[in-house]
Formats: structure tokens, C-alpha cells, sequence
């Protein structure tokens, strides 16, 4: 038992080692955001980032999610443009329904060679009925931001975003929809 928490520490500590972790917050006045983000390295393949989050509106109306995002500059012939791919897990209360789903995405960014501090990055992420759960039949999640790194630790934006479940039983459950402010922090 010993041996086994010793090999748990030591690989938790070589882990951290080449993790960048980000912590992201928006609020708009009916709904806030939190977002736990954890590079987990780069190589030929692209940049990998684990996600662990929370959506909260009301008591019934709010979601957590995880996943995974894989992206990359395309590369010479587009200079500043990103491409990502994803896939997360969703669990949520929606309009006083319990509904979860298994979603893929895509995310693009853009920032402009003139100025290397602002970026716009929009993302969707779609769960089709087979790989929608509980009392919901659809999920699907767009967004997209203007971003402007304060300092390079920091970065500040404004978004619009809409996040929603098509439910079974009741009409379409709007989680989160509109405008907000957000701050990216990478430590």
C-alpha cells in the first residue's frame, strides 16, 4: 500500500511538471461560468487541453462539463488562424429536467499579425439524440468572443453564447444565452 501511494505522488508530481493550468470566470447578470483549464502538453499532433466546468443560471438551470480539445495553428499559409477539436461530457438540470449528453466540437481562432493581443475564437459543440441522455433528445452549445491579452497571465473578453438542450417532453431548455464578460487567467 505504501509503494502504491509513493508511485500515485510521484506520477501526480512529474504530471505537474509539464501542466499550464488556467482558470477562466464570465458572468452576465442571469448567469456565471467557470471554467478549469489544464494544458496537457504539446507535440506533432497539436496542443491538448482537459476541461472541468460549471454553468450555473438557477437552481434549475445549470450545467458541469469535461472534456478534451485538441488544436493547432493550420499552419504557414494562414498565419494566426488556430483549429481545434473536441469532445466533452455534459451533466445539467434543465428547466427542472436532469438531462446529460456526449458532445463533439469545433473551435477557430484568429489573431491578426498587426496586433498579436486581439483574438476572436468562436466554438460549437453539438450532441446528437443517440448520445443525449435523460430527458432530452438535443444538445447544442455556440459561442464566440473578442479577446484582448491584458498582460501575458491575463486575458479579458467579451462573448456571446448559447447553450441549450431540446427537451422530450417540454420546450427547448435555454441554459445560458447572451452577453458576457469573462477573465482568463493562466498560472
Amino acid at each position: 500500500m505504501f509503494l502504491c501511494r509513493i508511485l500515485v505522488i510521484s506520477l501526480l508530481t512529474a504530471g505537474n511538471a509539464a501542466v499550464a493550468d488556467t482558470l477562466d470566470i464570465n458572468l452576465r447578470d442571469s448567469s456565471a461560468q467557470l471554467q478549469y483549464r489544464a494544458s496537457i502538453g504539446r507535440d506533432t499532433l497539436g496542443r491538448s487541453e482537459l476541461h472541468l466546468g460549471v454553468l450555473y443560471a438557477d437552481k434549475d438551470n445549470f450545467l458541469s462539463d469535461f472534456g478534451l480539445l485538441v488544436k493547432d495553428e493550420i499552419g504557414r499559409n494562414t498565419p494566426g488562424v488556430t483549429v481545434g477539436v473536441g469532445i466533452k461530457a455534459v451533466a445539467a438540470r434543465a428547466n427542472a429536467s436532469d438531462a446529460s449528453a456526449v458532445a463533439i466540437g469545433a473551435q477557430v481562432g484568429f489573431k491578426p499579425l498587426t496586433d498579436q493581443r486581439f483574438s476572436i475564437v468562436g466554438q460549437a459543440y453539438v450532441s446528437p439524440t443517440i448520445l443525449t441522455f435523460g430527458e432530452a433528445k438535443r444538445y447544442i452549445e455556440t459561442s464566440a468572443r473578442m479577446e484582448y491579452e491584458i498582460i501575458p497571465q491575463a486575458v479579458a473578453y467579451v462573448g456571446y453564447r448559447t447553450t441549450r438542450f431540446d427537451l422530450k417532453a417540454k420546450p427547448r431548455a435555454k441554459l445560458d444565452d447572451g452577453l458576457h464578460i469573462g477573465l482568463r487567467m493562466m498560472f
